[in-house]
């Protein structure tokens, strides 16, 4: 038996007690205010772990540090402008980025000098590949793309 009690919202059914939504208990409750985008400080702290993520992943090797001009002679005539993991965790940590695009910008970098330097056979090509296909993945996963 279903006894419900209208000023509470409480139904009894067969000596146990719920309570219901008395407006419509058929609808989730969802907010009806939409999510505030997110400030650039914010998006900045979530490109520090996305960074972490790149820094850590296996395929992570090539882009650790600058191109050491001694060994890779001719690398800064061919990439007039490099770019490294370690530089973008400098420029993250001394607040050079104002701009999460900026950011962005600069791991993209990494990833284009990287394919214009290395033939696609070369193992840095085939670890870049995959570095910036975890970088799209996490950047879709916080919804910044």
């Amino acid at each position: 038996a279903v006894v419900s009690t209208q000023s509470t919202g409480e139904v009894e059914e067969e000596g146990h007690m719920r309570v219901e939504d008395p407006q419509n208990t058929s609808r989730s409750r969802r907010s009806t205010t939409p999510k505030r985008p997110l400030a650039p400080s914010e998006k900045l702290k979530i490109g520090q772990k996305i960074l972490e993520h790149l820094q850590e992943d296996e395929n992570g090797w090539p882009f650790l540090y600058p191109v050491d001009g001694d060994e890779v002679p001719h690398y800064y005539t061919i990439i007039p402008n490099p770019m490294d993991l370690s530089t973008v965790e400098k420029k993250l940590r001394t607040n050079r980025y104002r701009k999460f695009e900026t950011f962005q910008e600069d791991v993209e970098l990494i990833f284009l000098n990287c394919f214009h330097f290395n033939t696609t056979k070369a193992p840095a090509h085939r670890a870049g590949v995959k570095l910036q296909r975890l970088f799209h993945q996490k950047l879709d996963e916080y919804k910044l793309r």
